[in-house]
């Protein structure tokens, strides 16, 4: 009997569902199936869980590994990968690059850490720059965006702008001290900061397609930070005409782009600030579940109806 056919019966039977008839069928033509995301992100825990395991050993065993041995050992394995990452990376191009195999990426990432780690460790027990030590943080953003342009890895970007962030937060608390009372400011001049080195690179042609990590950190940041504001403020300071302006500007550019996730920033975002409003003029626990209800309903519905139109536009 032809096999096609014994797992249609199968599937009639019930002995099959329709998803294991399909993947069956297609085992059978000899399809191919493409575990592209799945090898990926086995490749990420192994690099996270290889990092973690280097961090506990340091910690655990640095007395008897000595301060030598753990710096060299560290030292050598960023070298490794970064050496690995220029001998067999491809040309620097100001357009899109694919990776030279499925390993590249993370090698890379493996090297970043690696470095991290290295610089953390000679600072925690030398004290080299003793006050200034948060510039090590500077230096590691501006070796991560140029590892992050010069093999096109979205990962290691992300890396430079979450460390210039914390360099941004140590700056301004080290020059200023009353700026600790003021974290909102200075998370919503990192999204300013970090939106307009995205959209003059993106202006000038560099890795365009870098843009969406750069808007991403932008947003969440500033949305954050304006949220916090409506949260201890309500709608009696700057906070809310600020969000709300916000939101309406990241719709828009989920309209223009077809970017349904941006969408989806600006409903979720929304739904809680409207939320802190609403709950500020309903006093009674029953008035204030109620609303949690018929709203989270709403926004599901909203959600759902909405990623359904993106999806059939052109």
């Amino acid at each position: 009997m032809n096999i096609a056919v014994l797992l249609k019966e199968m599937h009639q039977e019930g002995m099959l569902s329709s998803e294991q008839l399909g993947i069956l069928t297609e085992l059978h033509l000899k399809k191919h199936f493409s575990i592209h995301r799945e090898l990926r992100a086995a490749i990420y825990i192994g690099v996270l869980l290889i990092t973690a395991g280097v961090g506990l050993t340091i910690k655990q065993y640095f007395v008897q590994l000595g301060d030598i041995a753990i710096i060299g050992s560290l030292t050598l394995g960023a070298l490794a990968a970064f050496l690995y990452c220029f001998l067999k990376g491809k040309p620097y191009s100001n357009d899109l690059v694919e990776s030279t195999n499925i390993l590249f990426d993370y090698v890379l990432f493996f090297g970043c850490t690696f470095y991290a780690t290295d610089i953390a460790y000679i600072e925690t027990q030398f004290h080299v720059l003793g006050d200034l030590w948060h510039n090590y943080l500077l230096v590691s953003a501006a070796l991560f965006f140029f590892l992050a342009y010069r093999f096109d890895n979205r990962l290691v970007l992300s890396m430079a702008l979450s460390t210039l962030a914390a360099w941004f937060g140590f700056q301004l608390s080290v020059r200023f001290p009353s700026l600790h009372h003021y974290y909102r400011e200075s998370a919503i001049a990192y999204s300013i900061v970090t939106f307009l080195l995205g959209y003059s690179l993106h202006r000038l042609g560099k890795k365009k397609h870098f843009l969406d990590i750069y808007l991403n950190f932008t947003i969440h940041f500033l949305l954050l930070a304006l949220l916090s504001g409506v949260i201890e403020y309500k709608i009696a300071s700057w906070h809310f005409p600020a969000m709300v302006t916000a939101i309406v500007a990241i719709v828009a550019y989920s309209l223009r782009t077809q970017r349904f996730i941006y969408m989806l920033y600006a409903i979720l975002y929304g739904y809680l600030c409207l939320g802190v409003v609403v709950f500020d003029f309903i006093n009674d626990t029953a008035g204030r579940f109620l609303y949690a209800i018929i709203s989270s309903i709403a926004v599901i519905c909203l959600i759902l109806i909405l990623s359904r139109k993106f999806k059939d536009s052109p």
